[in-house]
Parts: C-alpha cells; sequence; structure tokens
C-alpha cells in the first residue's frame, strides 16, 4: 500500500535526520533552562498558574502519553529481550551489556526525554509568544521568530497550522488505534469477546462519542478530572503490581534502568544502524516512535501552552521534560520488569502472547501474576485506565483542533473533529492494523521534524538576543 511504500522511503533517506532532531531538541531545552531569562514567566510577571501542581502534571501525563503505556509497557521489553541490533553490535553504546538491560534501555530511551524535548520546544515557543507578544494561541505562533508579524497570519503560517491539524489526526488516530487493540484484548478477557478489527472499531466509535461528550464539558471540567482519576487508578495499578510482583527485583531494575539510562541516553539515543537489518529495526521502533512523538507535538504542545500560562520557563521546562520520564520510568520497570521476571522464570510464558498480538502481552503478565479472581480485577482496572485515558487523549485533540480552526466554541465542530478522529482511526486500522498506523506516524513526523528545526532555531535567537 502507499503508506508502507512512503514509509519505506522516509526511513531509508531520512532516519538520520530523526535522530537528529530527537537529541538537538534535549540540547535545545538544556540550554533554554540554564538561560538567566529562564527566571521569567510565561505570561505577565505577576501572573500565577491556573492549576495546581497535581492537576498540571495529571493533565501533562493524561494528555501526552495515554494509553500507549499500557500497550508497550510489557509488550515492548520482552521484544527487545528476544533480539535487537544494539545487543548483538560490539561497537554499540554499553556493548557486552546483558540482554534484560538492553531491553530496559531501549524501552525507556523510546519513552523519555527525548520524546518531551519536542513537546517542551513547541509549547514553550507557543507559550513565550502567545502570552508575552499577543499572538494567536495556536501552533504557527511557535515559529514567530521565523516567520514574523508580516508572515505569521498568511499563507506560510497557515501552511504549518494544517500541517498541525494533518499531524495531530495521524498522531492521535494511531494512539486510538493501538489503545482499541489493548481494550479489546482486556474485554475480550473479561467478557470472552472475539480479538478482531470489528469489534475494535466498535470499540473506537463507542469511546469516541464518550470523548466527545468530556470535550463539550470543556477543559477545566471534563479533562481535568479525568485526567486527575487517572492518575489515582494508575498510582493504584503499579502499587498492585509491586505488591504482587518479585518486589526487591523491580526496586534493583528501577535502580539500574534508571543508572543505565542516566549513562547511556545521550549515545544510545545517537545510535544510527549500518545494515540494512539495522536500518529496517531503527524505522520499526526508534524512527517510528520519533515520527509518533513528533505527530503528537502539534497537538499535545497546544495544550501544555493552554495550560501552563503563569509558571516560570526554567520550571516549565524542567518539570516537562523529568518528572514524566521519571514517572514513565517508573512505570516501565514496574510492568515490563514483571513480565521480563515471569518470561525468565518460564519461558514463553509472556512472549508466547505478545508475539501473537502486542494487546496480549498485559493480559498474559496479569494472569501470571495473581489468582483468578485477582487478577480479573486488575484486568478490569487496565480496561478501565485504557477507556479514561482514550478519552482524554481524544476529547483534548479534538479541543486542540477546534482551537486551531478557531470553532473551538462551536459544539457542532467538536462533535464532527470527535468522529472525524475516530474514523481515521478505523480506516487505518482496516487497512493495515499496526504497520499502517506506524507509517502514518512517520510519514507525517517527516515535514514536522523540520518545523522543529526551525523553531529551535527561532526560539534560542531570540533567547541570546533578549527578545522575550
Amino acid at each position: 500500500m502507499a503508506l508502507a511504500v512512503a514509509k519505506a522511503w522516509v526511513v531509508g533517506h531520512f532516519d538520520w535526520l530523526f535522530v537528529l532532531v530527537a537529541n538537538a531538541a534535549i540540547l535545545g531545552v538544556a540550554l533554554l533552562a540554564i538561560h538567566p531569562l529562564a527566571r521569567r514567566r510565561l505570561g505577565n510577571e505577576d501572573d500565577r498558574p491556573e492549576f495546581s501542581r497535581l492537576s498540571w502534571f495529571a493533565m501533562l501525563f493524561s494528555a501526552g502519553l495515554a494509553s500507549g503505556l499500557l500497550y508497550w509497557a510489557t509488550a515492548e521489553p520482552i521484544i527487545h529481550l528476544q533480539g535487537n541490533p544494539l545487543l548483538l553490535d560490539p561497537e554499540a553504546p554499553g556493548g557486552g551489556v546483558d540482554a534484560i538491560a538492553m531491553a530496559m534501555r531501549i524501552t525507556v530511551l523510546h519513552w523519555g526525554v527525548h520524546g518531551w524535548a519536542f513537546y517542551v520546544l513547541a509549547a514553550l515557543a507557543i507559550s513565550i509568544y502567545a502570552y508575552r507578544h499577543d499572538q494567536a494561541l495556536t501552533f504557527r505562533t511557535a515559529l514567530y521568530p521565523v516567520l514574523g508579524p508580516k508572515w505569521i497570519d498568511r499563507w506560510p503560517g497557515t501552511a504549518v497550522d494544517l500541517l498541525a491539524l494533518f499531524g495531530t489526526v495521524c498522531g492521535v488516530a494511531t494512539s486510538i488505534g493501538l489503545s482499541a487493540g489493548s481494550m479489546n484484548a482486556t474485554l475480550g478477557s473479561l467478557f470472552d469477546i472475539d480479538i478482531g478489527a470489528s469489534n475494535q472499531i466498535a470499540i473506537i466509535f463507542g469511546v469516541c462519542g464518550l470523548g466527545i461528550l468530556s470535550a463539550l464539558s470543556g477543559l477545566a471540567r471534563g479533562i481535568r478530572r479525568l485526567s486527575e482519576l487517572n492518575v489515582w487508578v494508575s498510582g493504584g495499578l503499579i502499587a498492585a503490581f509491586l505488591l504482587l510482583g518479585p518486589t526487591l527485583y523491580l526496586g534493583e531494575l528501577i535502580l539500574r534502568t534508571a543508572v543505565d539510562y542516566l549513562v547511556y541516553v545521550v549515545p544510545t539515543g545517537l545510535w544510527i544502524g549500518e545494515t540494512v537489518e539495522e536500518r529496517a529495526w531503527q524505522g520499526d521502533w526508534t524512527v517510528f516512535y520519533w515520527g509518533w512523538w513528533l505527530a503528537w507535538t502539534p497537538f499535545v504542545s497546544l495544550f501544555i501552552a493552554r495550560i501552563s500560562k503563569g509558571r516560570t520557563i526554567r520550571e516549565f521546562a524542567i518539570a516537562v521534560m523529568i518528572v514524566p520520564t521519571l514517572v514513565t520510568l517508573l512505570w516501565m520497570c514496574v510492568l515490563g520488569g514483571t513480565a521480563i521476571a515471569q518470561e525468565s522464570a518460564v519461558a514463553g510464558s509472556v512472549s508466547q502472547a505478545v508475539n501473537l498480538d502486542y494487546s496480549l502481552g498485559l493480559i498474559a503478565v496479569i494472569e501470571n501474576l495473581a489468582s483468578p479472581q485477582i487478577s480479573r480485577i486488575l484486568i478490569a482496572v487496565a480496561a478501565f485506565l485504557l477507556f479514561t485515558w482514550l478519552i482524554t487523549s481524544l476529547d483534548s485533540a479534538t479541543l486542540v483542533i477546534c482551537h486551531i480552526l478557531k470553532t473551538e466554541d462551536s459544539a457542532a465542530a467538536k462533535i464532527f473533529w470527535g468522529f472525524s478522529l475516530a474514523s481515521v482511526a478505523a480506516v487505518l486500522l482496516r487497512a493495515g492494523g499496526l504497520d499502517a498506523l506506524q507509517a502514518a506516524s512517520i510519514v507525517v513526523g517527516l515535514p514536522l521534524a523540520g518545523v522543529m528545526v526551525l523553531v529551535g532555531i527561532g526560539l534560542l535567537r531570540d533567547f541570546v538576543r533578549g527578545r522575550l
């Protein structure tokens, strides 16, 4: 299909660009955070944050990561444990480490500071020029220092917003499609529902309706409350895994993975495959992730900018980069570490399910973790989290799309775009499943990588010149 051909072309010619932009974003955010001007606020100096830190972090986490954490947390470490080119390459960063350490290193790499750096860079630019220079709160505002007042509201600015719209639709549709697979697996375990595209599409449109209702209720009510609920339920699920699983092993794994990530995040993040096999693997994993993060960047950065007015630039940059990364590391180590421990004890106990369907990994781990009665409760909790995370992703994306199109007060527009997101996810799911979803993110991520380069250059230049 056309998406597969386009994905192969992008990976074959521009995998280096994705890697370069991801690492440059980290460097750019670090420079901004230590700059003397970083003490200034996103807004007037007497502005204060609208939301408490708990609500702020909850919405950051729910909008920026969503249900992909449940889909990949058990599956990805098991897949990398079975083999990856970094483990086999003696020249790779930290070559010679055991398979478990490398599997966790790669997994956390894909969910750590690289992705959040995209969000922070774009959200900072939008916030600074919207709140301090009276520009519109829209994605094109991130390019204000590049386009200037002459072009920001003409066709170049409009083109950037259209690209942001397209990226939001593809990025969120990818997450909706993956989440539907996980929801189908959890509901199938609870109610004996067949796992297949038809049921997943039905789930997508069912959740879509609730997401639209949440979007219609507004930011302070629907999204904030759902996000806070997600945080508490997620904490309960993590606690259950720690109590029922190999607690000491997981504690050691968390510490070892944190140190390993800190030491190797830069060299591993800069690794580029050389052989055909290595580049194919990198296209399926690292380049896919960077494309997926980039596709999410327009809508998440706008959402973060909307909820972050009044915070200092330094607080914003450090908190949004570090706190979600630490939470993600904990999450991946607990769920992924439990999966690895089970697989190490009984070969095939998790990998057999993962190799059949990635979405089955979580179910297999939970069923191995506890008695049938307790495991059903935990699966129900996971299904609830998938459900609420999917709603928060859909409603926040709907609100951002309507904001880009200046129809944020139109209930009809929210309904239209909510169903449009669900429809795109359903079409991609029916057309090619995971491969089509991955291809869509990579293809739309390429032009957004170029936009992020311009955003970083413009923002850093204005910092150096003191134009804040």
